[in-house]
């Protein structure tokens, strides 16, 4: 798996493209269960929680950073 991460950020590095290792671990740990057991590999209602948090994440801390600027701004010294 850690290969398999390895190999992908290397490949995405050179393209020149923005990846997190996070979601390549992901993506290798979830190849491998494929692998191993094609049935019942993977915890689907696992991932998809992992999937939500993905994709909450982003709008989550844009907004916590916009509260966060709104005070400091906001705020007489």
């Amino acid at each position: 798996m850690e290969l398999g991460a390895a190999f992908t950020v290397l490949v995405a590095s050179k393209v020149g493209l923005p990846i997190s290792t996070t979601h390549c671990l992901v993506g290798s740990v979830v190849c491998v269960g494929k692998v191993r057991d094609p049935q019942r590999g993977i915890q689907w209602g696992l991932l998809r929680n992992i999937v939500i948090a993905w994709f909450v994440t982003l709008p989550a801390s844009a907004g916590v950073s916009a509260l966060i600027m709104f005070i400091l701004l906001n705020v007489s010294p």
